[in-house]
């Protein structure tokens, strides 16, 4: 399981827009390490039609951040 650094409960005085936004990075990142696991397990059971679905749709979520931080660059 993914260990989530920033700990919500324990940002007394943290404004609620960056609590949100906290909030969004560690969903983004839970969301990107279970698809690193998915992607991990197929190729153990080389399953190779899963893992080429999986990389895709990890891509797409990749770009999707990507994408999100151009525009604070």
């Amino acid at each position: 399981m993914l260990k989530i650094i920033y700990n919500l409960d324990n940002m007394n005085g943290i404004p609620p827009v960056e609590k949100r936004r906290i909030h969004s990075i560690n969903c983004v990142m839970e969301d990107l390490h279970l698809s690193l696991n998915d992607i991990y397990e197929s190729l153990m059971e080389r399953d190779y039609s899963k893992v080429k679905t999986s990389v895709n749709v990890l891509s797409k979520r990749l770009k999707g951040v990507s994408e999100s931080v151009t525009d604070e660059i």
